[in-house]
């Protein structure tokens, strides 16, 4: 005994120990999924908060160059002066104002350039270019290319491509189409707001910023060996989510903030897709960290309690024991019973239990006896109930006989059930299986399966004549008016009747006389159908 209560002893306290390393260790790593996946969607976040910020900035620019444009163009010494050189100096003024201008000219109605600022292309048609094709109507914005005819006219003192946004407007005169204003716009101020960005994200590890051409999703302002080359579309298009994880073509992993330009006022910008991009080896980083920081605390936790655990085990154990002892001797001495406890609620809980049921052992065989016999009757009625009548088909499926099903359904019971209320239509069952069980036939019995229906089996062997003589009296019988509460009821009987064939189940033949008593009801009622 003595071996036996140490065994469990030493189980219990392993078990309670298992049981706190394992719920500390799932609630560890819980907490530790839910704050670094909050931690990553606050990077993330912050990275899309910063490229929604550049778009921003390069949208109001661009909105602010376009309406210099076209303030200028309302200008008369542009719309009606014939004047050249005139004209010259005022382009040449704004662009002295605003050097992110690197070429404005005055254009007549078939693209020649009439005025422009340091002379240049003065003189020559540029009709074919969609800054004067695409600004015959409305003022146009171009997305960014790179220089075609001022390539070699425009100082370029770092030796790289030159890259223009057009920006024209038309001239009209009592609406007619007089020229077009026209203006390149240097892409070099990009670059200044992108170094702007980066200084003020400078404390940010591994930022870079790609500005992304809608079309041809040209990277057109990023790092070096990524400018004029196409991003893959799983790169640009999840725009929508403000940031997203991607592998890039380097092979490395980054957490990319993304935003679309949405423009500004007046100006619907050119659909380019900012992107802000981290390693996401370094975005993670305080997110990894944190997270090995609560799995060594929790691991750590899960010891100590573990360890508490098993003291717990040992005073609960103790208790445990005495009532093993005692109710191993109780089979042998009944004079023998559970010691009390005083100190743990639950062990006093059980000990109390325990005596409780000892006392009560006696009295529960009767009592299980009593509910078995209710479970088999239908408490309304006092007949044998579903379980009742599988109880007595079993019994009879011993014996070879013959058996008759015979399925009985009340007509117009839910009219009377609506009309007087459930209490009389209670009051009706039991009357109605009252009449049944006079008319009860030996080795047979009558069962409520439920509602207004009845089955009643005859374990006899009767003939056609003699089994439809006692259908019809049972209709009749149970067509015989009702007085209950000083009102006359009246109720029809329609059965099914079907007999059991050889290796045929209960429930086969039940669905049979069911099937006729459908039947019966289909024929008009009150009255009796066989199964063949």
């Amino acid at each position: 005994m003595q071996k036996l209560s140490i065994r469990f002893d030493v189980l219990l306290a392993t078990l309670i120990a298992l049981l706190f390393f394992t719920v500390t260790l799932c609630l560890t790593f819980f907490i530790s999924d839910r704050a670094t996946d909050r931690l990553k969607e606050e990077v993330g976040m912050t990275l899309s908060a910063t490229a929604y910020q550049l778009s921003d900035k390069l949208d109001h620019y661009m909105w602010s160059r376009a309406a210099e444009v076209n303030l200028l163009a309302t200008l008369p010494t542009l719309k009606n002066s014939a004047d050249v050189p005139v004209t010259r100096t005022t382009l040449e003024q704004l662009q002295q104002q605003i050097p992110d201008f690197s070429w404005i000219g005055l254009l007549d109605a078939n693209g020649t350039v009439r005025a422009s600022t340091d002379q240049i292309l003065e003189g020559q048609s540029i009709q074919s270019r969609p800054v004067f094709q695409e600004a015959t109507e409305r003022p146009f914005i171009g997305d960014v290319h790179d220089a075609v005819l001022l390539a070699k006219l425009l100082p370029n003192p770092s030796n790289e491509p030159l890259q223009f946004v057009d920006i024209s407007t038309p001239l009209f005169t009592d609406g007619r189409l007089t020229g077009v204003l026209a203006a390149h716009l240097s892409f070099a101020w990009a670059k200044e707001i992108e170094q702007s960005f980066k200084s003020s994200t400078k404390q940010i590890e591994g930022l870079e910023f790609f500005i992304v051409s809608e079309n041809q999703r040209t990277v057109l302002l990023g790092p070096n060996e990524w400018r004029g080359k196409a991003l893959p579309q799983n790169l640009v298009a999840p725009v929508e989510s403000g940031y997203h994880v991607s592998e890039w073509s380097d092979g490395n992993v980054y957490l990319t903030g993304s935003t679309k330009s949405q423009g500004y006022k007046n100006y619907d910008g050119l659909g380019w897709t900012i992107l802000v991009r981290q390693p996401s080896q370094i975005a993670f980083n305080d997110a990894i960290l944190l997270k090995k920081f609560i799995f060594f605390a929790g691991l750590i936790a899960s010891i100590v309690t573990a360890i508490i655990g098993w003291f717990i085990a040992q005073l609960i154990t103790k208790p445990l024991k005495k009532i093993t002892l005692a109710a191993e001797q109780m089979q042998h001495d009944h004079s023998i019973s559970i010691p009390p406890h005083q100190g743990i609620r639950e062990i006093t809980v059980l000990s109390v239990a325990l005596r409780q049921l000892i006392a009560q052992l006696s009295d529960t065989e009767q009592q299980r006896t009593t509910y078995e016999t209710l479970a088999l009757i239908d408490p309304l009625t006092g007949l044998p109930n579903r379980n009742g009548l599988s109880n007595y088909l079993h019994a009879i499926s011993l014996n070879e006989t013959s058996e008759i099903y015979l399925y009985i359904d009340l007509d117009g019971f839910k009219a009377i059930n609506d009309r007087f209320g459930h209490q009389t239509g209670d009051v009706l069952l039991t009357e109605v299986a009252e009449r049944l069980s006079q008319m009860r036939r030996p080795n047979s019995i009558i069962a409520r399966l439920g509602g207004d229906e009845f089955l009643i089996v005859l374990n006899d062997v009767m003939s056609f004549d003699l089994l439809n003589q006692y259908g019809t009296e049972i209709i009749a019988y149970l067509s015989d008016p009702y007085v209950i509460d000083q009102s006359t009821l009246q109720i029809g009987v329609s059965i099914g009747i079907a007999t059991r064939r050889r290796n045929e189940s209960v429930e086969q033949v039940i669905h049979r006389a069911d099937i006729a008593l459908y039947d019966s009801k289909k024929l008009g009622k009150g009255r009796l159908t066989f199964h063949r």
